[in-house]
């Protein structure tokens, strides 16, 4: 396992207290399923930021957009498919992801949607196969079991992707905000973290004990987000 910790700082965030998101677990059902959604688009970040370039530092792009973009439903919501990954799609699961910013960024949303609003009969193998295992993968699982998922996501709930972030990056890790539109035009962050792990992106979900608030309501979308906007 390749868990490099993130360091170096390159963007700071607000340290305001945040507004509560009227969504605040992004993917709900109106049985109100809560724990699973929250784990899912809670990934808590390593760090705030690395690899960011510095004066004379060619790093990488870390704002270069994905290509040959296209969209497919995933249980209610769309998904973006394009030249940096997926490569495979299988029972439910997406893996193949390049090792790249762009790469990371799509593993970022690609594995917080599957997770948050997969079926009973494919939450296991998206488990096993896109989120980086550890004691918070585990405990995810526990509380999963407890829920039974056989329906696409409400178009009420579902978030529609609009673009996202990458906040810091290295060939280990990446932590990517990932920013989102409801159907009350209401719009939030989420604040992930991928690793590189078994030569593919993965999700690491947030340490259980954290305190960290991984999701946050937005007024308006940052100038500086690769905009990657779902069809309405």
């Amino acid at each position: 396992m390749n868990s490099t910790p993130l360091a170096t700082a390159c963007r700071s965030r607000e340290t305001a207290e945040p507004l509560e998101h009227p969504r605040n677990h992004l993917i709900a059902r109106r049985r109100r399923i809560r724990t699973p959604a929250a784990g899912a688009f809670g990934a808590a970040l390593l760090l705030a930021a690395v690899g960011c370039g510095g004066d004379g530092d060619s790093g990488p792009n870390l704002s270069a957009a994905p290509s040959q973009v296209r969209w497919q439903p995933f249980q209610g919501v769309a998904l973006p498919t394009t030249a940096q990954g997926p490569k495979k799609v299988a029972d439910g699961a997406a893996t193949g992801f390049e090792h790249s910013p762009a790469g990371a960024a799509l593993a970022a949303i690609v594995h917080t949607v599957r997770l948050s609003v997969a079926a009973d009969s494919q939450w296991a193998d998206i488990v096993r196969l896109e989120v980086v295992p550890d004691k918070a993968r585990d405990e995810w699982s526990v509380n999963r079991l407890q829920l039974t998922i056989t329906g696409p996501a409400s178009p009420d709930y579902a978030p529609r992707l609009l673009g996202y972030r990458i906040t810091g990056y290295t060939d280990a890790a990446s932590a990517v905000d990932v920013y989102t539109e409801y159907s009350d035009n209401s719009k939030a962050v989420n604040h992930t973290t991928v690793e590189w792990f078994g030569n593919d992106w993965r999700l690491r979900l947030p340490d259980p004990d954290s305190t960290a608030r991984p999701l946050e309501s937005v007024d308006e979308l940052p100038t500086d987000i690769v905009k990657l906007e779902a069809p309405a």
